[in-house]
């Protein structure tokens, strides 16, 4: 059994179609994805609750933190603008292999939407059969799921599974990403490359400001969100130009990940004023940064532990608030003390290793094989092993491997 653990993050391991795994990335998805988790529980278990606690949760310094997982959602953008804009920057840039633009958009297909159309039909079945719903009613809301337009036609929070409004920007991007790269990366000289994309940054976020694109129904696509990721064009420019050979790594980056770690979970607010909106896009680099220089910081996003936890976020993100909404109904009921933070920290104690757990099961069986660029062709043949991977019986029943 112990063999077995120790193999665990080696399974969970991404497949990257021949790229260059770069460990970071795998640790701050990991970084993304936990804030949301604890705040999507404390959510549910605020709303279910009837312990009357010591500390209004309007006064109370962890619900405050708790309420911040959407930072997790801003981080996720920035990476996927440093992510998407590596391969298009890189042939601009550095002359490496041309990317086919029907080659991009077949990748996005074949490896997000079968995991995506999967849980999101589950999830539909379960809401009319289970939860008694209008099968008419809610067919309409399935099918803008399918199309990523729920956003767009009922300007709101899809009812099947609410966080796929942050899927439906994604894909949006994932739409002009390549057209983007060409207009930012067509630019030779760095340093002008660079201010434009600062300015660009800054008109956007001028013009979102003027126009209110922060608010909803706008703030539901792609518009009230594109300067996050071109903050990730502007690392991925950092990360092939300054940093191609080596990255000098220094203490001093880790106090500068922590400090806007920290100030971005202090100072964000939902007034949404300017300045706060600069400060929050200047701390996101600035954390997304330091992680690669730091030192400590970095060794923790790249324990192989913490990535192959984020390498599996996509699978998480899709289940974790159903599975909240499931377990907060057995879970509803513990009270142990009346301090908001004991109470939290047990549902979290609860919550987190089933969804991990559950997560890294479903990750294997449903994400994993569509890594793989070819899966079509070698899914099928490829299906013992990850079954053989997940299997831990040989080992309690003291089998041998050969």
């Amino acid at each position: 059994m112990l063999s077995f653990i120790k193999l665990i993050p080696e399974k969970l391991s991404r497949v990257t179609s021949g790229r260059k795994l770069i460990k970071e990335i795998d640790g701050l998805r990991f970084m993304a994805i936990l804030p949301v988790l604890i705040q999507h529980m404390a959510e549910r278990f605020e709303r279910n609750t009837t312990i009357n606690f010591t500390t209004p949760l309007s006064e109370n310094g962890f619900a405050f933190l708790a309420s911040r997982g959407f930072l997790g959602v801003y981080l996720f953008f920035v990476i996927s603008g440093f992510i998407l804009a590596l391969p298009f920057a890189s042939s601009r840039l550095n002359n490496t292999k041309k990317v086919k633009l029907s080659d991009y958009y077949w990748r996005r297909v074949t490896r997000l939407e079968p995991p995506y159309i999967f849980w999101i039909t589950i999830f539909f079945l379960v809401i009319i059969f289970y939860g008694q719903r209008n099968f008419l009613e809610y067919l309409p809301h399935y099918l803008a799921n399918l199309t990523y337009t729920h956003g767009l036609i009922y300007k709101e929070w899809s009812p099947i599974n609410p966080p796929t409004w942050t899927l439906e920007i994604e894909i949006q991007f994932y739409i002009l990403a390549p057209f983007l790269t060409h207009l930012f990366f067509s630019i030779k000289n760095k340093t002008l490359r660079r201010v434009c994309n600062l300015f660009i940054i800054l008109g956007l976020m001028v013009a979102q400001q003027y126009l209110k694109f922060y608010a909803n129904p706008a703030n539901l696509s792609i518009l009230g969100h594109l300067h996050y990721f071109l903050i990730g064009f502007m690392l991925a420019d950092i990360y092939l130009c300054d940093w191609s050979t080596k990255i000098k790594k220094q203490t001093i980056y880790d106090f500068t990940a922590v400090l806007a770690l920290g100030t971005l979970i202090y100072i964000f607010s939902w007034e949404f004023n300017f300045t706060n909106r600069i400060l929050v896009v200047a701390l996101l680099f600035t954390f997304f940064y330091s992680v690669f220089k730091g030192n400590y910081v970095n060794r923790f996003v790249s324990n192989k532990w913490i990535m192959s936890i984020g390498g599996m976020c996509y699978t998480i993100y899709l289940i974790h608030l159903p599975l909240a909404e499931l377990i907060v109904v057995f879970t509803k009921n513990i009270h142990i003390t009346n301090y908001y933070s004991v109470n939290l920290l047990v549902q979290l104690l609860i919550f987190l290793p089933i969804v991990l757990a559950l997560s890294a099961l479903f990750f294997l069986f449903f994400e994993k094989p569509f890594m793989n660029k070819d899966w079509s062709k070698s899914l099928f043949s490829n299906f013992p092993k990850y079954a053989n991977s997940l299997v831990p019986f040989k080992y309690v029943l003291g089998r041998k491997t050969k």
